[in-house]
């Protein structure tokens, strides 16, 4: 399905305003050089996730499979693409499609493996990825206003999903645990958003 098309199937048959929100934008523009739609793109595919719509995330994902790798926006771009994908593992292994998760999985690993950083410097940087470092949990305490700390939830949604599924990131992996019990609550937070 083509992007443009998708996106209006989207905007015309959902009510939750951040879903509107998000697509409107992608809608007037959608550019997989730009760290800002790329950006809009990922929160939208988090937020279909959070009310329910796992295929629309699928769609959304797959779009971005054939995207050239690094592209003009780098790591700008692809931080968020990465997070989309690491949730479409998320929900390709919750659906028993473990071949496909395990594919993405490694094209994660091969595209995360080429940045600047090699061997041991890669190693320590997914290491540093731990519950404490991405559940946001200090942001969203010190949040001036629910909209900001449910921001906050969403974005620690990009790392707790996007990352621990993957297994990339063996700290998370060692916290599964406390990292899905966050998962839910978050969710059933950012599912009263409407």
């Amino acid at each position: 399905m083509e992007i443009q098309k998708l996106f209006e199937s989207i905007l015309n048959s959902h009510t939750e305003k951040k879903v509107i929100s998000y697509t409107k934008k992608l809608i007037k523009k959608c550019s997989f050089n730009s760290g800002e739609c790329a950006s809009n793109l990922c929160a939208l595919t988090y937020w279909l996730y959070v009310y329910g719509y796992e295929d629309e995330v699928i769609k959304l994902c797959e779009l971005t499979h054939d995207v050239e790798f690094p592209g003009k926006g780098m790591f700008n771009v692809w931080d968020y693409l990465l997070f989309m994908w690491g949730l479409e593992v998320c929900i390709l292994k919750k659906n028993g499609k473990n071949k496909e998760a395990n594919e993405r999985i490694n094209i994660m690993d091969k595209y995360m493996s080429s940045s600047p950083l090699t061997g041991q410097a890669e190693i320590d940087r997914r290491n540093r990825f731990t519950y404490d470092f991405v559940a946001n949990e200090d942001n969203i305490k010190t949040s001036y206003s629910n909209s900001l700390a449910n921001e906050y939830r969403l974005t620690a949604l990009y790392q707790l999903i996007g990352y621990t599924y993957t297994g990339l990131f063996p700290n998370l992996l060692k916290e599964k645990e406390k990292v899905e019990s966050t998962i839910e609550n978050y969710i059933s937070i950012l599912k009263l958003v409407k």
